[in-house]
């Protein structure tokens, strides 16, 4: 417990009043023998216990009552989250979600970033001495706090288009905790409670837990849950851009929320094109509707970029995206392993007849595969894994955003070697008259994501009698029906690699069919393609956006005026950098509105206090006096005392009548 004057506390020796007066009282009668007492007195004996018990039961409300009232002039404060005041508090760590979804205004006025100063400043007023540091969920670093009056406008405390990541955010935490020595620290935690931020499937959070545990000091975590959202909104997605036959074509997806799913509407929107904006209108129902449009281009042109805007609403940053289009780059696809049947099968599915930008080589040794890597756009490798120089060559092809899709080789034993740490098994084998189906794969992003109109990919489709078990640490990407990794993605840099179970060759599976094969090569050659184009699309503070040591990106689009702020680690827009031109959007998972619970909360933080607020007119301050508690517990304490030294009541004795 912390108080606004702990000097007062000094009075507390007031306490001892009533128990000194008791004692002197004590002291002053003196114990004299009397016959004609003795009557009385073995008469008294059987009530003195009680009567003892009601003097000590008087003494003690006194002393209690006087504790009080010195207590309820120290002005003590109470926690807002049900528990006591930091007492002795040294720091506050203050996680700041920064994502694009905390700039969303459910009263029209203010955001919900907007009740995190003003909280912790009134909070900061009755604490006392205490130092506040910030983690935001933009950068990623510790920035200590001059005063908490300039939280509101540093820079470091603006929303942005990004996203946030609670569980790596506290793992950043933990280090400075550890070497700040600061003693005794609160982490609160200032949030949306957009599960996509908290991550609850995250494999972060037993380490997070276990590691807050450890600290020679664990501190107390609170969090400030935001969860008020607008009662509508829309927002808008540029799935894809592309030139075909003269004409820009937009792919196009509008999410709505809060409207009635049965009742089309017609919405204006902006449609941007190198900064010369037209409008038109897009007919909506439903909660997503994906929408193909197309806007005529000058002749002979092939590349450029704009944006699509819908009319602001309480939500502004989902109302606007951005894209690039230019001619695609040639995607040049190496495929290196035994001569035979799966080679063949590999580079028809690469490069099948008639589509265009495609190019797949067989190079028959490792060194015609270490001279062709740097123009490849990915590499599908199958058979022993790599060794020595060559598996080199090809992590420092993943580490530069290259991508590598290994398959096992045809043999029964499994691999002693590892390539980033995934090897394979020996070969299983289904039982007879039955297969390895294909069950579960990610469907939401990544290779083998749905398509543009919500149309899964017929992976379900695939059936295998062999296979190897993948063995190591590895993102799943697709599972068998047995639950085990059938695809399986392990990052490195920029890039990845892919590992897959089974073989395009009719004695191991149906690979060779395409139902998964065919659209994880073409989208696996259409990523890596990217490295080479003069115009991508990346999201907001992505790893993989352009860097240069001397130049600085440069905003080409007017969404936001003539002379727009911000840059690609904030800021959605489009930007160049030397010769590439890139468009920045919001992370597509920014418009789910979907929150943690306060009960998967616990499960993941189960020493965390949660406090729920609406808005900055509505945020509650962290710690409140509690004086006026102490001075009613005070006053009660005097009342009861009053009751109990009331005299007990008396028989009225009959009065004695006279005979006549």
């Amino acid at each position: 417990m912390s108080f606004n004057s702990p000097w007062l506390l000094w009075a507390l020796f007031a306490a001892s009043v009533p128990i000194i007066i008791h004692l002197v009282n004590r002291w002053r009668h003196r114990s004299v023998p009397w016959a004609a007492m003795e009557f009385l007195l073995r008469a008294a004996r059987e009530t003195r216990g009680t009567k003892k018990l009601l003097h000590y039961l008087i003494l003690a409300l006194r002393v209690m009552a006087v504790a009080a009232l010195v207590t309820a002039f120290a002005r003590p404060l109470l926690g807002s989250f049900f528990g006591w005041g930091s007492s002795g508090l040294n720091e506050v760590l203050l996680v700041l979600d920064r994502s694009a979804s905390m700039d969303a205004r459910p009263d029209k006025t203010s955001s919900l970033r907007d009740a995190i100063p003003p909280l912790v400043e009134s909070t900061f007023a009755q604490l006392g001495h205490c130092r506040l540091s910030l983690l935001d969920s933009a950068t990623g670093t510790v920035t200590q706090i001059p005063a908490p009056e300039a939280l509101a406008d540093l820079t470091v405390s603006k929303t942005t288009d990004g996203g946030a990541d609670i569980p790596a955010l506290l793992q950043k935490a933990i280090p400075y905790l550890e070497e700040s020595g600061a003693g005794k620290t609160e982490i609160w935690i200032a949030s949306d409670m957009q599960a996509s931020s908290w991550k609850p499937d995250s494999p972060l959070w037993p380490g997070v837990r276990q590691r807050l545990a450890a600290l020679p000091l664990p501190p107390s975590i609170r969090i400030m849950a935001l969860r008020d959202r607008p009662e509508s909104n829309r927002g808008i997605r540029v799935r894809q851009a592309q030139v075909n036959n003269g004409k820009l074509v937009l792919d196009l997806e509008v999410l709505r929320q809060g409207f009635n799913p049965n009742q089309p509407e017609d919405v204006p929107v902006q449609l941007s094109v190198d900064n010369a904006s037209t409008a038109a209108t897009l007919q909506l129902a439903g909660e997503n509707t994906s929408i193909r449009k197309e806007i005529p281009l000058p002749q002979g042109k092939e590349s450029g970029f704009g944006f699509v805007a819908l009319p602001h609403d309480d939500f502004i940053r989902d109302d606007i995206s951005f894209f690039t289009f230019a001619p695609r780059p040639l995607a040049n696809i190496l495929i290196f392993g035994p001569s035979g049947e799966v080679g063949k099968t590999l580079s028809l599915m690469s490069s099948p007849p008639g589509l265009p930008n495609r190019k797949a080589t067989m190079p028959g040794n490792t060194r015609e595969v270490q001279s062709h890597l740097a123009s490849q756009s990915i590499v599908v490798w199958y058979g022993p894994p790599p060794r020595a120089e060559m598996e080199k060559k090809l992590q420092t092809f993943i580490e530069e955003g290259g991508l590598v899709l290994f398959l096992p080789d045809d043999t029964e034993h499994g691999t002693r070697h590892s390539f980033l740490g995934v090897s394979w098994g020996a070969t299983e084998a289904a039982p007879p008259e039955q297969y390895y189906r294909l069950e579960t794969w990610d469907r939401q992003r990544g290779f083998l994501r749905d398509g543009s109109d919500q149309t899964p990919i017929p992976a379900n489709r695939l059936r295998a009698i062999r296979r190897k078990p993948l063995l190591g640490k590895y993102r799943t990407l697709a599972s068998w029906d047995d639950g085990s990794s059938a695809l399986a993605q392990v990052r490195a840099g920029t890039g990845s690699a892919l590992f897959l179970g089974t073989l395009p060759r009719y004695s191991w599976s149906n690979l060779a069919d395409g139902h998964l094969l065919l659209p994880l090569l073409q989208r696996m050659a259409d990523r890596g393609a990217e490295r080479f184009s003069s115009s991508i699309s990346l999201r907001v503070n992505d790893a993989s956006l352009p860097q240069s040591a001397t130049d600085t990106p440069v905003r080409l689009d007017n969404a936001q005026g003539s002379h727009p702020s911000g840059s690609p680690a904030d800021t959605a827009g489009v930007y160049r950098l030397g010769a590439q031109t890139y468009a920045v959007n919001r992370p597509w998972t920014e418009d789910m509105p979907d929150q943690i619970t306060d009960e998967k909360l616990h499960l993941l933080l189960p020493e965390a206090s949660i406090s729920s607020m609406q808005s900055a007119a509505e945020a509650p301050s962290l710690v409140q006096e509690a004086w006026k508690l102490f001075l009613f517990f005070s006053l009660s304490c005097l009342l009861l005392e009053a009751l109990l030294c009331l005299p007990g009541h008396t028989a009225k004795l009959p009065s004695p009548t006279t005979r006549p």
